[in-house]
């Protein structure tokens, strides 16, 4: 390849690496506005439904390792396990072999009166598989392939390093 070729080339991709960022970009703020519509229709807050999830999940967590499943500090998730224990969502247990754990679940009484698995789905529902409904099957597929393809580049790109 000519320089002057290459030189346009490394253009091209610059600029298509701009619009995938913009992309992203644009697709995080959405997802987190439907995600944060879909948490109020349940009481919650977006955070508050991640921590229940998550807890849903890995019952008996700690709030250390809590917080780095959710990506958030851990004065962040104490405050959201706090306002959770107050409504009677979650439970604290200082487990008598180690007192110096705290082990973080979701409440009896929260899992009886609400699925939490049928939570989960509505909210995929909602904010993914509501937006591709009416994509045509070989669509989809690019669509997934590209992102797939994407990740795979990136992810090669990082074993060269």
């Amino acid at each position: 390849m000519k320089k002057g070729e290459q030189l346009q080339n490394n253009e091209l991709t610059a600029q298509q690496a701009d619009r995938i960022i913009k992309a992203f970009k644009s697709i995080g703020t959405t997802f987190r506005d439907k995600f944060s519509k879909s948490a109020k229709m349940y009481g919650f807050t977006a955070p508050q439904i991640l921590v229940i999830f998550h807890l849903y999940k890995m019952p008996e967590i700690t709030l250390n390792k809590l917080s780095q499943h959710v990506m958030l500090t851990k004065s962040t998730v104490s405050g959201i396990i706090n306002r959770l224990v107050n409504q009677g969502v979650v439970v604290r247990e200082v487990p008598k072999n180690n007192r110096r754990i705290v082990k973080l679940s979701l409440s009896d009484e929260f899992k009886k009166k609400n699925n939490v698995i049928k939570m989960k789905k509505d909210f995929v529902t909602n904010i993914i598989s509501d937006a591709l409904k009416n994509v045509e099957p070989e669509e989809l597929a690019e669509i997934v392939y590209a992102l797939e393809k994407l990740n795979s580049l990136m992810q090669s790109n990082d074993s060269d390093e």
